[in-house]
């Protein structure tokens, strides 16, 4: 029988000889379950594949260029995708099916988390429908994510804490003060080698960077990311403390931050000396990306830099990245607020002329009406 009725669905069911056999279920009504039937059976007979889902993450991810680091992130999300929707083959993946699979994810997740996941799947379709083996892509409910106040230091607090480096923790100070005047990425500051500090015109390349090792891979030196390198213009006091931080010994013969070439394995030992000098000093306890990329832009934008100066400081070939990074202070505010004051208001006529300010009756108004119509 190719259709028959189940419980609360149609289903349909065959097998041509010389193909697997073919069924699904689900189907509201007879008709339907005979159409799905008719299309099932012409694509074996025309010798169509069909793509199961895990095996299109495997020629997606055999295709795509991507770091080790971005691949471990990858292969952890396809731990819990897998069990989910690896069986399934691609044009059976659709709306519901993914409504279905955010139901499975752990109830912890926030709405970000849940987004990696779709993510995923919205890249290993669309890779399959760029060549021709999906016929289209479908819409993926991506959840909402509420926009968060990040905090960033003012220059007051930026000053403040370059100070401590110096005194506190002087082997970092040089570090910090190219995160906190440049706004670099941990991973491109620990990459800084002498070749890439230009004297004449004063500039920095930055083509590369230290990717965070695993339990089973040490760290290493990659090419910068998307693999687009930039150029920074810098200033005589930057070239000043590489100076000083070379002539204390910090350095190595080939990077600042490393003497042996090596780099720790988690990149991460910058973040105890932040620590410890923001709690001497009684600053707020702000991570390295905070303290360089978000200051760097919010500071920029407050001070009145436009945000494509602020996008080709940071790298970013897209604006809209910017705009995540560049927060306004009160400053900027206060100038704005400041610029639209009227040149002449008329509370401050009154003022002058030393009137006493007072609210005017209604019959008091009248009468000035009618005065003014004599």
């Amino acid at each position: 029988m190719a259709v028959r009725k189940l419980a609360e669905s149609w289903q349909f069911d065959f097998k041509l000889p010389g193909y697997r056999r073919e069924r699904k279920g689900g189907f509201r009504t007879k008709a339907e379950a005979l159409l799905a039937e008719k299309a099932a059976r012409e694509a074996v007979l025309s010798g169509a594949k069909k793509i199961l889902f895990s095996d299109g993450f495997t020629q997606y991810l055999a295709a795509t260029r991507m770091k080790d680091r971005g691949r471990d992130a990858v292969e952890h999300l396809w731990k819990r995708t897998k069990p989910e929707l690896g069986h399934l083959y691609v044009e059976e993946i659709d709306t519901s099916a993914l409504d279905a699979f955010k139901q499975k994810l752990p109830a912890e997740l926030g709405p970000s988390s849940i987004n990696h996941y779709l993510a995923l799947v919205r890249a290993v379709l669309r890779y399959l429908w760029k060549r021709g083996k999906l016929r289209s892509v479908p819409y993926i409910p991506m959840e909402s994510v509420p926009r968060s106040l990040v905090d960033w230091y003012t220059e007051e607090e930026r000053d403040r804490l370059l100070g401590g480096m110096f005194r506190l923790e002087p082997q970092w100070y040089l570090f910090y003060y190219l995160t906190a005047r440049l706004g670099l990425r941990a991973g491109e500051v620990y990459a800084i080698s002498h070749r890439q500090i230009r004297r004449e015109p004063p500039k920095l390349l930055v083509d590369q960077a230290v990717q965070r090792g695993t339990k089973k891979r040490a760290a290493e030196l990659v090419s910068r990311k998307n693999d687009e390198a930039y150029e920074l213009d810098i200033t005589a006091d930057i070239l000043a403390a590489v100076d000083w931080h070379v002539a204390r010994g910090y350095a190595g013969p080939e990077f600042l931050f490393s003497k042996t070439g090596a780099f720790p394995r988690y990149i991460d030992s910058h973040v105890r000396p932040l620590k410890l000098v923001q709690e001497k000093l009684g600053l707020r306890l702000l991570s390295h990306h905070k303290v360089g990329r978000h200051s760097v832009a919010s500071q920029a934008v407050t001070g009145g830099e436009s945000i494509k100066a602020v996008q080709a400081q940071l790298g970013h070939s897209s604006e809209q990245s910017t705009h995540k990074y560049a927060h306004l202070g009160s400053g900027a505010q206060l100038r704005l607020v400041t610029a639209l004051t009227p040149a002449r208001a008329p509370h401050d006529d009154e003022s002058r002329e030393g009137h006493v300010n007072r609210v005017s009756t209604g019959s008091e108004i009248a009468s000035e009406a009618a005065s003014a119509q004599k």
